[in-house]
């Protein structure tokens, strides 16, 4: 029987059928008939390695996508390399596993300044306590200063001024008609205002000294006055207080008048 045409499919060369040589009616043919289903038999046992090879199901059939099994843990690993190769790849160990560690911390300071950084003398934390106890002192002194100035501006107001009672024998006062001493600081200027046994038309002023110095804040001073014998002769003399100062005045019995060198005055 002569061999099939040669066809082509989408422009690409079919080889032809070797079991097309088998007649379908040749009684000496030992083909079997085709099976009844749609699937194509790829590996015939009826045709050799050859013919396999060419078989029309082997080439005209669209090639599979190819695809990568995973090689399960109890499957043995088949390598192509020569048994030398093999057997010195078994010999030579694995080499361990290497954990990965973290890397020290380099600081970026230099060595000699980590040094210095170290080593801190004893002397910079008694320096150190030192003007913390200096602002603290000032600090302190501030808020004296300034706590006593808005008390006294509570109790004797702007300008200072201090008002009092006492029986020093002018104009015929008596206990139960004191004269009335009214002291005031104006701008640093002392002035005293007498009203003899409370009586204003007998009002008699003096003048006290003025106040200098360093201190800008004279004017903040307040005047007290202070009634008592100084020198012995047995009637009250007026001690006025300015702070640290004290200006005495003597009693003549009638009026006071500024002291001076000759008096015997004992505080």
């Amino acid at each position: 029987m002569p061999l099939p045409t040669t066809q082509t499919r989408r422009g690409g060369y079919v080889p032809p059928d070797p079991l097309d040589y088998f007649a379908e009616d040749d009684p000496d043919a030992s083909r079997p008939p085709r099976p009844g289903s749609s699937a194509i038999r790829l590996n015939d046992p009826r045709l050799t390695g050859t013919q396999r090879a060419i078989s029309p199901q082997s080439t005209t059939r669209q090639m599979p996508v190819p695809y990568t099994y995973r090689r399960s843990a109890q499957q043995p690993v088949t390598t192509t390399a020569s048994p030398a190769i093999t057997a010195r790849m078994r010999a030579t160990p694995a080499p361990a596993l290497q954990t990965s560690q973290k890397a020290p911390y380099k600081s970026p300071l230099p060595e000699r300044e980590k040094e210095a950084n170290r080593r801190i003398h004893w002397l910079l934390f008694i320096g150190v306590g030192m003007l913390v106890m200096l602002a603290l002192w000032v600090l302190t002194s501030w808020l004296i200063s300034w706590g006593t100035q808005r008390l006294d501006d509570i109790r004797y107001g702007y300008p200072r001024t201090y008002q009092t009672d006492a029986v020093v024998g002018h104009g015929g006062d008596s206990p139960q008609h004191p004269s009335h001493f009214i002291a005031i600081n104006l701008h640093g200027h002392i002035i005293v205002v007498e009203l003899m046994a409370g009586d204003p038309a007998k009002a008699i002023t003096y003048g006290g000294p003025y106040l200098y110095g360093t201190n800008s804040n004279v004017d903040q001073i307040p005047p007290i006055l202070e009634f008592k014998d100084v020198n012995g002769d047995g009637k009250p003399d007026m001690i006025i207080h300015l702070g640290d100062q004290n200006i005495v005045f003597i009693n003549t019995g009638t009026k006071f008048r500024p002291s001076d060198a000759n008096d015997k005055i004992h505080l």
